[in-house]
């Protein structure tokens, strides 16, 4: 595999998105948080320093979510609908590296807005408790994962279903790696209940990746192991799912 052609493809996709005010919306939505959250006595009581930390960290995994959704539905379908990816797949260039290239470049945005929430919410937090929570990076680096999750997950339907199908199906997907294995055991029974079990065994267990509670309620000190363990189970799946869809890719009539 040609690296080069790799990050050729990454450089394209992210001077697309430029073009398109992707990274601006990006900074104005985080200076729209540092101004709410400067507006707001978050931190007189610990009960209100605990509702800040819940809040940042739901909403900020919200917004990448959302990017990571937008990005995926997006991106590949547009080039195949204005027939722009014959222009790359006519060239020496297979059609994995071009989907990979079109992933790392996606996912540079959700590593930008990580980077900058990250920071704001770390530094909104120093200058009102003169607290250094590097935990704010793990929280959030996991939800990082988790949405580079959704992004590969997303670019696979894109490729196959229009946009509105893609949003549908991919929020029930993220709906159902919510879940529990006990929960998804106890809302069915018979066959019914062993193709969930199966289905959801297949899926990544999306709880895996929120330690948000023991940023916010617990006070325990997080184990580093958890964290690194937690990361590796997510590069596993976003690879797993990265070469179902070059396959399936690979084999797709344009």
């Amino acid at each position: 595999m040609d690296l080069k052609n790799i990050i050729t493809i990454a450089k394209y996709t992210i001077d697309f998105e430029f073009r398109r005010f992707l990274p601006h919306t990006i900074l104005f939505l985080g200076m729209v948080f540092v101004a709410i959250s400067s507006t707001f006595n978050f931190f007189g009581l610990k009960f209100q320093e605990r509702v800040f930390y819940d809040i940042s960290l739901t909403l900020i995994g919200l917004l990448l979510l959302i990017l990571a959704i937008s990005l995926g539905v997006s991106n590949i379908a547009f080039e195949i609908e204005r027939k722009i990816i014959y222009t790359f797949i006519s060239k020496p260039l297979s059609r994995d590296q071009y989907f990979i290239g079109k992933f790392l470049g996606t996912s540079f945005f959700l590593f930008f807005a990580f980077l900058l929430f990250s920071f704001e919410t770390f530094l909104i937090v120093y200058f009102y408790t003169k607290k250094l929570m590097f935990i704010i990076f793990a929280a959030l680096g996991l939800q990082l994962i988790k949405s580079m999750i959704i992004l590969a997950f997303t670019m696979i339907l894109s490729i196959y279903v229009s946009a509105p199908v893609n949003i549908t199906l991919t929020l029930l997907f993220y709906t159902f790696s919510e879940l529990s294995v006990l929960y998804v055991s106890t809302i069915s029974e018979g066959i019914l209940q062993k193709i969930l079990l199966f289905i959801k065994l297949l899926f990544p267990y999306f709880d895996y990746f929120n330690i948000t509670q023991a940023v916010v309620f617990t006070g325990i000190p997080l184990n580093p192991w958890y964290v690194f363990f937690a990361f590796i189970y997510g590069i596993s799946y976003i690879i797993f799912f990265l070469s179902i869809c070059n396959l399936l890719f690979s084999t797709k009539e344009l």
